[in-house]
């Protein structure tokens, strides 16, 4: 308890020093947890964008689907027994029906090429809870109504000359190698968060993509929803051992790697950051240290003459480490968390190309703030050591000699 005492008392000598250095591991500790909550945003945007509004966790492909150059020949049945078998797989919240096709998209006068993916809105909110928020400003989602209307991506609206209301023809060919041609109604438009996406997608309903490529009965995949992300591979493997060989099933980020790569990018480029921030207060720290060994030599020399032991030393310097680590810490994690409370709350609001707008909200979680707590302080009392060693190093007559 003397020791303490003593630590807090030699912290208090030179307060100018000791409030710069306690600054420095504040705003340290406070720029890691608020990149954190900022990391964590865009990452949860990134994938929640193409997989919790577009993949789905897991999909279910009837074998040779994905590598087929005509996967419609590759369909799977309609069948809710099929669904059910999928469904009681742990860990599996909902399953959903879709069929991806493509095709030639007219106003009468000219055509483009697009993509579709056709839905079952009743079961497709439950595992890509996002899709029904993947609208532009001004639409709504797919739900109950006629089958033939779409959501189209705004960049191929606008080559097309459709508004809101206005009938297109969509032309698209079959597994059975025949061209079928219907009417549908643009009921309204997909975000462009990518241009070369938004001038050719679209999203239709399920019975219609049945009627127009005169498969009923039939779709192309199942996707799985699942309330852990991470837990992906390990649903997929499981799915793979109940459904047998005659299925493929792969994970969100088997059919989108680039996703995941961008991911992993995000987290790297925060360790990093993390990492250059931790050495910069570790340098302030082993140097504020030292210079209070170089200013306490004959003091120092004064406690080893009367009988205090080297290690005593050791520990006194290590308690001054700690108490300015931890208070600091603290201090420095709690404006951290605080400030990504307030910024998750209120939402950040971004524009992206073509004007869509984007809302992240930045979280960190209780582990990530005891880990940064109980790392800043491990590394402050690691940046003291050496500066600990060298006090106790010292011998006494020399160290009274000292000026």
């Amino acid at each position: 308890m003397q020791l303490i005492f003593l630590a807090w008392r030699n912290l208090a000598r030179n307060q100018r020093r000791t409030f710069i250095t306690a600054l420095a591991i504040t705003l340290g500790a406070l720029a890691i947890v608020v990149l954190q909550g900022l990391s964590t945003a865009f990452i949860e945007n990134l994938i929640g964008t193409k997989v919790q509004s577009k993949l789905g966790a897991v999909q279910v492909f009837r074998k040779g689907y994905i590598e087929a150059d005509q996967p419609l020949q590759f369909g799977l049945p309609a069948d809710p027994q099929l669904a059910a078998r999928i469904a009681r797989v742990p860990r599996v919240t909902a399953v959903a029906p879709r069929i991806d096709f493509d095709g030639l998209v007219s106003n009468g006068t000219e055509a483009t090429i697009f993509q579709a993916t056709a839905i079952d809105p009743q079961l497709e909110y439950r595992v890509c809870p996002k899709r029904q928020d993947k609208v532009s400003p001004g639409s709504l989602p797919l739900r109950g109504g006629q089958p033939g209307d779409m959501l189209i991506g705004k960049t191929l609206a606008e080559s097309l000359g459709a508004g809101k209301g206005a009938t297109l023809v969509m032309q698209a060919m079959g597994p059975l190698a025949r061209t079928n041609a219907l009417d549908i109604e643009v009921s309204g438009f997909l975000p462009t968060a990518d241009f070369a996406e938004s001038r050719r997608v679209a999203t239709v309903r399920l019975q219609f993509a049945q009627e127009l490529l005169r498969m009923p009965g039939l779709v192309t995949s199942y996707v799985v929803g699942i309330a852990d992300l991470r837990q992906a591979p390990g649903v997929a493997a499981q799915l793979r051992a109940e459904l047998g060989s005659d299925y493929e099933v792969t994970t969100w980020a088997d059919l989108d790697p680039t996703t995941r790569s961008r991911a992993l990018t995000f987290e790297y480029a925060f360790f990093l950051v993390a990492l250059v921030l931790f050495l910069l207060v570790a340098t302030g720290i082993v140097n504020t240290m030292l210079m209070a060994v170089y200013e306490r030599v004959r003091e120092i020399g004064t406690m080893l003459a009367l009988g205090v032991g080297r290690s005593q030393v050791t520990a006194l310097f290590l308690w001054e480490a700690g108490l300015l680590g931890s208070l600091s810490a603290g201090v420095g994690t709690g404006l951290g968390y605080a400030i990504v409370y307030l910024l998750g709350r209120q939402g950040i609001t971004g524009h992206m190309a073509g004007g869509d707008t984007i809302v992240i909200y930045p979280r960190v979680g209780p582990g990530f703030l005891c880990a940064v707590l109980a790392f800043s302080i491990f590394g402050t009392i690691l940046s003291g050591l050496y500066p600990a060693w060298k006090a106790a190093r010292l011998r006494p007559v020399e160290a009274l000699r000292a000026n």
